[in-house]
């Protein structure tokens, strides 16, 4: 994947499976060649597919209409069980999918993303009932906010069959943080006024070495932390924890958040220098995330908030 999407933004095509094991399964499979052939016409070098679960019954449960990763492909010509492990040719045999996803292209690189998110929380314009077939059987092109919202979420680097495994930092997170989202005002249904917007940073209150599949020892006092700018980062937390399961006994707190900012762009400003900071100093999860120790986030969130005039507070 793109060493720097926050430069260099892929486009980002959608498509559904009903599971998602590159390590078994290291192709892009079509079962009718035509739309392959669709694909590659209309494909170009560094883009992304974002897979998530079908809604369907032979998706596990946990997995229907989910976000399940992303892969990126090589435009070469190949047949399924050129890139199937046996457990993956096993898997076709017994479910009677052989003559399914037989026209193939090798994937390259593969990221599973590291938390629940329906699929409608990114796609909601592009994945339509109307459009449902053609986006499972040859995928479509998310608009680029919808891609921007993909590209935001954690992910970590999975191994790919045919592909040689990853090793030290090829299996750290790929993604770098990404660009706000410019603040836009005028008629939307309803209307957007400029006004007050407050930087924030949340902390995720969870088992952060368990989260990101890692030993204690490696994330030690460190703190998965989003940060972004909002008119109500009250509402905007909440609207982030409605999204995690009860189950899991997680939540977003929050750890700061700045004095008002006279503007939407202000906050924005700010929210990139935050972003540009926090990359130097601790360790970008993809997107808005970051893990890294609360002096590190203190520290950042400081020099955001004091560059504009805008004093942090402790939320």
């Amino acid at each position: 994947m793109p060493e720097d999407v926050a430069l260099s933004p892929p486009r980002v095509w959608i498509t559904s499976f009903w599971g998602f094991d590159p390590e078994n399964e290291g192709y892009l499979g079509f079962t009718v060649e035509g739309n392959r052939r669709w694909f590659l016409e209309n494909w170009r070098e560094g883009d992304l597919i974002l897979i998530y679960g079908a809604d369907a019954p032979k998706t596990a449960p946990e997995q229907r209409h989910q976000a399940l990763g992303f892969l990126e492909i090589e435009p070469t010509l190949i047949k399924d069980t050129d890139r199937m492990s046996s457990i993956g040719v096993q898997r076709k045999i017994d479910n009677d999918w052989e003559d399914r996803w037989t026209f193939a292209m090798p994937v390259v690189r593969a990221a599973a993303i590291t938390r629940r998110i329906s699929i409608d929380h990114i796609a909601s314009k592009t994945l339509t009932p109307a459009y449902a077939r053609i986006i499972a059987s040859r995928g479509t092109l998310l608009t680029p906010e919808e891609a921007q919202r993909a590209l935001s979420l954690p992910v970590r680097s999975l191994n790919v069959y045919g592909q040689p495994p990853l090793t030290g930092q090829q299996l750290e997170i790929e993604f770098k943080p990404s660009k706000g989202i410019n603040p836009t005002f005028g008629d939307f249904i309803l209307t957007r006024s400029d006004g007050e917007h407050f930087l924030y940073a949340f902390v995720l209150d969870c088992d952060v070495a368990r989260m990101l599949n890692r030993r204690p020892f490696d994330v030690r006092d460190k703190l998965i932390v989003k940060v972004g700018y909002s008119n109500d980062p009250k509402r905007r937390r909440a609207d982030h924890n409605d999204t995690l399961p009860p189950a899991m006994h997680i939540e977003w707190k929050s750890a700061f958040v700045s004095r008002a900012f006279p503007t939407g762009q202000s906050a924005k400003d700010a929210e990139d220098g935050l972003k540009a900071h926090m990359d130097q100093i601790a360790e970008s999860l993809g997107g808005e995330f970051f893990l890294c120790t609360r002096s590190e986030l203190q520290t950042a969130f400081i020099a955001a908030t004091r560059s504009t005039a805008a004093f942090s507070l402790s939320a």
